[in-house]
């Protein structure tokens, strides 16, 4: 992928290039459906990966219990390729195989977490595409019960399988973490001080 930026209409582009757009033929309408069918599984397939992290917790900020955990940790693993990769970042650490992503998503820090992935910035190329988005999540760490917002970037890279369009890699790019109580301009991407 280029990582150029693309416009957000590229069909209008695509016409103005006379590459297409409105005037085209049924090829050119076939084409149109697939891009909008990929953009569309590719928005659910980042969904459902939120929706499986947010899953993972009770209503009142609690750890399902272990095995239920652990069985929806697999669920939320599920939306990466076979060699997929969890890239955290140094905040977080990185982790190859959607095996492997599965048991580190089953041990993560939280008793609660809610995860908003907003902005999507998709580029499709073929059977590949890349995915811009901003998360912003709430969550409270294990231990010791401290709440923090957490905002980041994610860049991931899918890649069209059997199975229909999975994530080869998500690269979280960490924007700040922070206690509740305090501005997130104190710690930035320090280490909490707790």
């Amino acid at each position: 992928m280029s990582g150029a930026l693309v416009p957000p209409n590229a069909f209008a582009q695509d016409a103005a290039n006379g590459e297409g757009g409105m005037a085209g033929d049924d090829t050119d309408l076939a084409a149109r459906v697939r891009r909008l069918e990929d953009l569309e599984e590719i928005r659910q397939l980042k969904a459902y990966y939120a929706k499986c992290a947010d899953d993972k917790y009770t209503d009142d900020h609690r750890r399902k219990p272990p095995v239920e955990f652990a069985r929806i940790s697999r669920l939320q693993a599920s939306v990466f390729a076979e060699d997929g990769v969890w890239d955290g970042g140094k905040q977080f650490g990185t982790i190859a195989g959607r095996e492997a992503v599965a048991v580190h998503l089953a041990n993560v820090p939280w008793t609660s977490a809610m995860h908003y992935f907003l902005s999507p910035y998709i580029t499709l190329d073929g059977d590949r595409a890349r995915g811009e988005w901003m998360l912003w999540q709430t969550c409270t760490f294990a231990g010791d019960d401290l709440a923090v917002f957490m905002t980041a970037k994610t860049v991931d890279d899918y890649v069209r399988t059997k199975d229909g369009w999975k994530m080869a890699r998500m690269a979280f790019h960490l924007k700040f973490i922070t206690r509740f109580d305090q501005p997130w301009s104190i710690d930035r991407n320090a280490p909490i001080k707790r």
